[in-house]
């Protein structure tokens, strides 16, 4: 017995040893010392872990929520003499001159998402208002697999690239969508998205959740001087897109952090690690974790010129319970702006502070300009899951058009401090629900309308309501989900599909015997009796936004139930998880809803002007291009995880690519 104790403690020192000796000095901001027990590869010293970690856990919580119990009661004095609301108004003396280099796409689409502005939107106009309607069925492509592919395609010079759903990144053929070459990964590759670098051999760079990986673009072959034969094995997954500025590949990880890579050899440089250092840390998951961040799950973005990188964070860990994370909980729920030449963080803006409501920001960071007192000033854009579009000076990280914080309710959870203050912003207008009132219940039906009053009629609901013991909340599930807008940079006009679905959350009693936690977090969709949101339409919403004014230009159902249409309802919209892409045609191509349809609109009024209706929902946002002088839209009909989820009855996986061109005269 001895021995086996001896034989513990020296696993343990020169565990904690290499940890110690491994910290890069190159890192910008440390994070605490972790021991992941999960690369313990002995299954009897991992059980030991497992079990040291849960004690410990215990104990750090109980200490920790004694101490926030303490602190709140020493500041509800200090809360109730504060006043309702305190005005930030917007900062327009010292505003970032646009440098003119935004722009949209041309004939080529060379990273997911459109560019390093992350715009999705297309110069071409050879398809527009005038002709949609002539759109037909290029060809499709079959993978073998059903499977999510959530990440737009990309192309260049003939030749379309994509995650497959058979765990692969996969090139076709423009003209008629057959394989060129296929090279298989370990995880699903390029989830979010991937990247074409113009080289003298032009090189994709993408994840595939546990590598970085480089291919030459003309055969799929690894390429062999970039990290590991081709690879960079990472310690944390990523599934963004990169970024590349002046010769660095730059990708987010779930550690959380962003890390930045010498694109010719695949040598790291540095890290920045989005979450604040703290003396004190809990453990979760079997390992040292510091709760106070949030990982680089929208996404990020690159202002070439001035090499600064934007980044939107999640929200910290347990989404709906904040006892184990303290304070406002930095870098999450937030936008970001890193220089990536001085290595150094120039601002963070936060939406949410001490996020108990899963309103992390989702969709990536939009880079433009805009119109502000006769003035072009390059801006960052975020829509965000709660109906909110940030716009926020590049440099200053200034919101553009002021907030209002206003004070909130408290929990009175043992151990919860919900911060005082939240932000409020009247413009731009929100595009989506914000808090579910009385008033919003549906009212497609009489008896629909009674069902749903008396489902709810127990349960709280109002402006940022903190989550209940075994009693429900309402509030929206909905905004800007991770396919996030389209923003045309020639007018200042932003697209963006969203969500208004009426949601249920609560927290249960867990037994402590299991985990440390006192509470597990449940959420159920509000629906009527015959599986309808339970609140008045839209359900699903597209929005134009003039960011010059702030105001909404129009905002039109997107997606339909065919069963009550022929009931004569109006077109309610529906849940929708694809994205929107724009082109110069005065077009918005939209896809993601359930009824599987891709759409065309008039971007000046948000007329639908053409569909075509896929045996699976689109999944991307569509790829435009231009190939031997004609118009491509592609779009991936593979469905969602989060589709199925909510809607198992009706999203179903799928494994096709739909490619549309106008008809030949």
């Amino acid at each position: 017995m001895r021995k086996f104790i001896l034989y513990i403690s020296l696993i343990l020192i020169l565990i904690i040893s290499y940890e110690l000796i491994s910290i890069d000095k190159k890192y910008i901001n440390k994070s605490a010392i972790s021991v992941d027990i999960n690369n313990i590869r002995n299954p009897q010293i991992k059980k030991i872990f497992r079990k040291l970690d849960l004690y410990l856990g215990s104990f750090y919580f109980t200490l920790s929520k004694k101490k926030q119990e303490e602190f709140l009661n020493q500041e509800i004095d200090k809360y109730k003499a504060l006043p309702e609301n305190i005005e930030v108004p917007s900062k327009l003396d010292k505003l970032t001159l646009s440098n003119k280099k935004n722009f949209n796409n041309l004939k080529n689409w060379k990273r997911s998402h459109g560019n390093h502005s992350s715009n999705k939107f297309s110069n071409l106009s050879k398809i527009n208002t005038k002709n949609v309607k002539n759109l037909e069925l290029a060809w499709t492509h079959t993978f073998e697999k059903k499977g999510d592919i959530p990440g737009n395609p990309i192309y260049y010079e003939g030749v379309i690239y994509l995650s497959s759903t058979n765990k692969s990144l996969v090139a076709l053929d423009a003209f008629d969508g057959k394989k060129i070459w296929e090279h298989k990964t370990e995880g699903m590759a390029a989830t979010r998205g991937l990247i074409l670098n113009e080289e003298e051999e032009p090189k994709i760079y993408f994840c595939d959740q546990k590598n970085l990986i480089a291919l030459y673009a003309s055969t799929g072959k690894l390429v062999k001087n970039f990290g590991d034969n081709g690879r960079i094995d990472l310690k944390y997954k990523c599934q963004i897109t990169p970024v590349i500025i002046d010769n660095k590949i730059i990708i987010g990880t779930f550690e959380p952090g962003i890390e930045v890579y010498d694109i010719k050899n695949g040598e790291i440089l540095w890290k920045f690690y989005l979450k604040e250092k703290k003396d004190n840390y809990f453990r979760y998951g079997g390992k040292r974790y510091d709760y106070s961040g949030g990982n680089p799950w929208g996404g990020i973005s690159g202002d070439l010129e001035r090499e600064i990188l934007y980044v939107t964070t999640g929200n910290a860990g347990r989404f709906y319970d904040g006892t184990t994370r303290p304070g406002k909980n930095k870098y999450s729920n937030s936008v970001l702006a890193i220089d990536i030449k001085n290595r150094k963080l120039l601002w963070e803006f936060q939406e949410i502070e001490h996020d108990i409501w899963n309103l992390d920001i989702a969709s990536p960071p939009i880079l433009t300009s805009i119109k502000v007192k006769d003035n072009e000033i390059d801006v960052v854009v975020v829509p965000t899951k709660f109906g909110n579009t940030l716009v926020l000076d590049r440099i200053t990280g200034d919101n553009i058009y002021g907030y209002t914080l206003t004070k909130v309710p408290l929990s009175n959870i043992p151990g919860e401090k919900t911060s005082f203050y939240q932000k409020v912003f009247e413009l731009p207008e929100q595009f989506s629900n914000q808090f579910f009132e009385s008033e919003d219940i549906t009212n497609i039906s009489e008896e629909s309308y009674k069902y749903i009053k008396d489902k709810i009629n127990n349960a709280t609901f109002g402006f940022f309501i903190p989550h209940s013991i075994n009693k429900k909340n309402i509030m929206y599930r909905g905004g800007a989900q991770w396919m996030g807008a389209s923003i045309d940079n020639t007018k200042g006009i932003m697209y963006v599909p969203s969500n208004d679905i009426p949601t249920f959350i609560w927290l249960e009693k867990i037994d402590k015997k299991y985990t440390y936690y006192d509470y597990k977090m449940r959420t159920k969709f509000i629906t009527d009796q015959f599986g309808y949101p339970g609140s008045k339409p839209p359900w699903g919403s597209l929005t134009a936004i003039n960011l010059n004014s702030g105001k909404i230009i129009w905002r039109v159902p997107f997606g339909e139930y065919e069963e009550l249409t022929k009931k004569n309802i109006p077109i309610t919209g529906t849940f929708n998880y694809g994205g929107v892409t724009g082109t110069s045609g005065n077009l918005i191509f939209a896809t993601g809803t359930l009824d599987n349809k891709i759409r065309a609109f008039d971007s000046r009024t948000g007329k639908e002007l053409w569909n075509y209706k896929m045996p699976f929902s689109g999944s991307s946002p569509p790829t435009i291009f231009e190939y031997n002088n004609e118009q491509f839209v592609i779009v991936s009909s593979t469905g969602s995880i989060s589709m199925r989820k909510a809607y198992p009855e009706i999203s179903k996986s799928g494994n096709m690519i739909y490619a549309f061109k106008l008809k030949n005269n």
